[in-house]
């Protein structure tokens, strides 16, 4: 197992584009970086039941299962749908308000973050076929090894999500794009569990 090679290639494969870096992007420039790193946080928590369950062999049988895979797609896009309900009828605050400072915001950004991962087929092929060419499988404890990848895989996602959280607040901000009226940054929040959702549905 060579860990830098494994290091950079997940920064490489977190960067590319996708549902996640998508959606840490839109909280982060419509209600500032505290949102965005908030749901890169629950985002890269998630990663930590995706590793447990790709070692213990449970995302082996959801891919294995038409059937319970497609509960999870769907489930997932259901969610997505209802998110972008709940935007479209939050009223939010003020123009140029932090809404991210409000104390309860963390919590709900970071479940949100946390139930989009858990519900993202993606990830659970993703970490199906990735984890395993960096574990040797005559060794002695491949599930330990495979676990710790999955720590420093969300060790990278961390690293990366939050540059990313920091990097699109910072052109929001010479965008004056928090100066737009509430009802339109909900527009635009729900256009983007839209986008993910088809993502979702396309994968």
């Amino acid at each position: 197992m060579n860990l830098s090679e494994f290091i950079a290639a997940s920064a490489l494969l977190t960067l590319m584009p996708g549902p996640d870096i998508l959606f840490v992007m839109a909280q982060s420039m419509t209600q500032g970086r505290r949102a965005g790193v908030s749901v890169a946080l629950g985002l890269c928590s998630g990663l930590f039941v995706h590793t447990a369950a790709a070692a213990l062999g449970v995302s082996l049988l959801i891919a294995s299962s038409p059937l319970l895979f497609g509960f999870v797609r769907y489930a997932g896009i259901a969610y997505l749908v209802y998110m972008g309900i709940v935007s479209l009828r939050d009223r939010g605050e003020a123009p140029g308000a932090e809404s991210e400072t409000c104390p309860a915001s963390f919590g709900k950004l970071y479940r949100t973050g946390v139930a989009m991962n858990l519900l993202n087929p993606k990830v659970i092929l993703f970490f199906l076929a990735f984890l395993p060419q960096f574990v040797d499988p005559t060794g002695t404890t491949p599930r330990t090894d495979m676990l710790m990848l999955g720590v420093v895989f969300a060790a990278v996602a961390v690293v990366v999500f939050t540059g990313v959280a920091l990097g699109a607040d910072f052109i929001s901000s010479r965008l004056g794009l928090r100066r737009i009226s509430s009802r339109t940054l909900g527009r635009i929040r729900a256009g983007v569990y839209g986008a993910i959702a088809l993502m979702f549905l396309f994968y």
